[in-house]
């Protein structure tokens, strides 16, 4: 699961952060289509199974896609 604080980005906004829970101790792969910027904060996800990352927005009314895999 991928989680957006906060849950609404604007364009104009300084970003957010993307959270993504799933099993400990995995490495991830970050991945955006659309405008802006995604900036891994962590390649693993912790104990709790939580990795981050900043995404900073781009052109206004673009669609974006954030997508988190992680290892088996």
């Amino acid at each position: 699961m991928i989680s957006l604080y906060p849950p609404d980005v604007y364009a104009d906004s300084t970003g957010a952060l993307v959270v993504l829970q799933g099993p400990p101790n995995r490495a991830v792969t970050w991945a955006l289509t659309g405008s802006g910027t995604l900036t891994p904060l962590t390649a693993y996800t912790d104990a709790q199974g939580r990795a981050a990352a900043k995404y900073t927005p781009g052109d206004v009314g673009d669609h974006i896609t954030i997508q988190a895999t992680y290892g088996a």
